[in-house]
C-alpha cells in the first residue's frame, strides 16, 4: 500500500516523492523570491558536540535574475570551540508568506554560500525562519557546514533559545 506522498520501490522500501511536492510548491507564489534582506542573531541548541551555537548576520536576498545585493555577513560559533565565516554567498531564496512586524514581503531566508571553518576553507547551507515577535521561542535556524578537510557540523532547524531573525523589505536600490 502507498499513499500520496509514499511509494514502494521493487525492492519494498520506502521513498519519498519530492519532486511532485516541490512542484507543486514552487507553483505557489510562497516560493517565489523575494526583494529584501534578513538580519539578526541568536542562540539555538542542538545536539552534541555543537551543544549551543550563536550566530550574527546581515543577508541580502537573490532575486530571480540571480542578483545579490551586498555586504552579506554571517558569523556561526559552537560552544566546542568551532567558528564559520562567510566570505561569500552563492544563494539567497527570500520566500514564504509576508510578515507583518516590520512589513516585509517574506519570512524564509535559504543560503547556501562559502568561508572558512577554523581558518580552513568550507561550505555552508542554512535556513533563516522570522515567525514574526519576540522572535525567541518563536524564530527558526539551521545550520549545515562542511569543511574541505571532511568535518561536519549539523544543527537542523532549531527554535531560537534568544536572540531574533528579522525580515525586512526591500530599501532604496538594492534588492
Amino acid at each position: 500500500m502507498s499513499t500520496s506522498s509514499e511509494r514502494y520501490d521493487k525492492r519494498g522500501g520506502r521513498r519519498r516523492v519530492l519532486a511532485a511536492v516541490l512542484l507543486a510548491s514552487a507553483a505557489t507564489s510562497a516560493w517565489a523570491w523575494e526583494a529584501g534582506r534578513m538580519t539578526g542573531g541568536g542562540s539555538i541548541i542542538c545536539p552534541a558536540p555543537a551543544y549551543r551555537v550563536t550566530f550574527g548576520y546581515e543577508l541580502h536576498c537573490q532575486l530571480d535574475n540571480g542578483q545579490l545585493s551586498t555586504p552579506n555577513n554571517l558569523e556561526v560559533n559552537f560552544s566546542s570551540g568551532e567558528h564559520f565565516h562567510l566570505a561569500g554567498l552563492t544563494k539567497a531564496i527570500c520566500s514564504g508568506p509576508d510578515t507583518s512586524s516590520p512589513s516585509a514581503p517574506f519570512t524564509t531566508m535559504y543560503g547556501e554560500g562559502y568561508g572558512t571553518l577554523n581558518g580552513q576553507a568550507a561550505t555552508i547551507k542554512f535556513t533563516l525562519v522570522d515567525n514574526a515577535e519576540p522572535g525567541a521561542g518563536v524564530d527558526t535556524a539551521s545550520f549545515r557546514i562542511y569543511s574541505t578537510s571532511g568535518k561536519q557540523l549539523e544543527c537542523d532547524s532549531r527554535v531560537l533559545e534568544g536572540g531574533n531573525n528579522q525580515a525586512h523589505r526591500a530599501t532604496g536600490g538594492k534588492p
